[in-house]
């Protein structure tokens, strides 16, 4: 069993819930360096305890919902990096939650890097990008959308506007950071 030292879980500065989104907190100290090992180094340990976090946040809030869905990558990106860290996270905090999992979601364009664009580039990026694979699993339902990283919610709105065309229920985003950067 691994978990965070209580030293750098209160150093976490923790983020307000939003618009039915919730992060865990701000995009920077131990949770900026579990994400980049987590991501770019493919360090599952890390991975676990990003997952921690969203499985503490969903009791803490008494978070509800019939489904996980998750951002998806391109068959392309995900074979580059691996994985899906997404995925991994959405599946750890399903099995530890008893909550399914579906990927609904299909991302089916290459897209740029977002880190790499402004505001309006993101939004344009994404514009298309998303279809749903199985309504199936969404359609009237309550779902949990996890990300990893929000920074000016581009990728969840498009995600959340494809979800809602599918005619779920309620849809709680669920990320584990969210960026101060402003845009």
């Amino acid at each position: 069993f691994i978990w965070l030292c209580s030293c750098c879980k209160s150093s976490i500065k923790r983020a307000a819930f939003e618009n039915d989104s919730l992060s865990y907190g701000f995009y920077g100290g131990i949770i900026k360096t579990l994400i980049l090992k987590f991501k770019y180094e493919s360090d599952f340990a890390a991975g676990y305890l990003l997952s921690k976090l969203l499985i503490e946040m969903i009791e803490e809030e008494k978070i509800y919902a019939d489904v996980i869905c998750y951002v998806p990558m391109t068959k392309k990106a995900e074979k580059k990096r691996g994985f899906n860290q997404c995925e991994v996270i959405a599946r750890n905090v399903g099995y530890n939650t008893n909550i399914p999992v579906s990927n609904c979601i299909k991302k089916i364009k290459d897209t740029k890097e977002q880190k790499t664009l402004t505001k309006e580039e993101r939004i344009t990026n994404l514009r298309g990008v998303f279809k749903i694979n199985s309504v199936k699993d969404i359609k009237n339902k309550n779902v949990i959308l996890i990300d990893d990283i929000m920074t000016t919610g581009a990728t969840i709105s498009e995600c959340k506007y494809i979800l809602n065309k599918s005619g779920v229920k309620q849809i709680i985003v669920l990320t584990i950071a969210k960026s101060n950067i402003k845009y």
